[in-house]
C-alpha cells in the first residue's frame, strides 16, 4: 500500500502512531499524576496520623499517677461535723462551724470545677486522645486504599486505551 493510500484514511500515515501515543499520554497525564498526587496525600495523611497516636501512646504510657483531693476534702468536712458534735463550749461550736463553712463551700467550689474539667477532659479524649487518634489511623489507612484503588483504575484505563491503540495500529498496519 503506498504512502498516499494510507494518507486518504486507510492506513496509518508515516508519524502517525507517535502523534496517536502523545494525544493518549497528554490526554491520560493530568489524571495520572491526579491519582499519584491523591495517593501521595493518603500515604502523608497516613503518616501524621500514625504520628499523633504514637505521641498519644507516649503520652499514655509516661502519664504519672495523681491522688484525688477531693476525696480528702470531703473527708475532712464529714470529719469537721463529726467533730462538731464533741464540741463543749458555744465558742468552740462557732469557731468549728466557721471553719466547716469554709471548708464545705472551698469543696462545692472544687466540685463544680471537677465537674467541669471532667467534661472538658472527655470533650478533649473524644477529639484528641488516644482512641480519637486510633481512629483517625484507621480512617487515614482506609483513605489510602481507596486511593491506590482509584489510582489502580485510572493506570486500568490507561492501559485499556493503549491496548485499543495497539490494536488500531495493528490493524490499520496490516492493510
Amino acid at each position: 500500500m503506498t504512502e498516499q493510500n494510507r494518507a486518504g484514511g486507510d492506513g496509518l500515515a508515516s508519524g502517525e502512531k507517535d502523534q496517536l501515543v502523545y494525544a493518549l499520554e497528554t490526554r491520560f497525564a493530568p489524571h495520572l499524576e491526579g491519582a499519584a498526587a491523591a495517593v501521595r496525600e493518603a500515604e502523608r495523611g497516613l503518616d501524621e496520623a500514625q504520628a499523633r497516636l504514637e505521641q498519644a501512646e507516649h503520652a499514655a504510657s509516661s502519664e504519672r499517677y495523681t491522688s484525688d483531693p477531693l476525696v480528702f476534702m470531703r473527708a475532712s468536712v464529714t470529719e469537721e461535723v463529726e467533730g462538731m458534735e464533741r464540741k463543749t463550749t458555744p465558742k468552740k461550736l462557732r469557731t468549728s462551724y466557721r471553719f466547716l463553712l469554709d471548708r464545705a463551700v472551698e469543696l462545692a467550689g472544687a466540685e463544680v470545677q471537677r465537674h467541669h474539667d471532667d467534661l472538658d477532659a472527655a470533650h478533649r479524649e473524644r477529639e484528641d486522645g488516644l482512641e480519637a487518634r486510633r481512629a483517625a489511623v484507621a480512617r487515614a489507612e482506609a483513605t489510602l486504599a481507596e486511593a491506590r484503588a482509584m489510582q489502580d483504575r485510572v493506570l486500568s484505563a490507561e492501559q485499556s486505551a493503549r491496548r485499543g491503540l495497539g490494536v488500531m495500529v495493528e490493524k490499520l498496519s496490516d492493510s
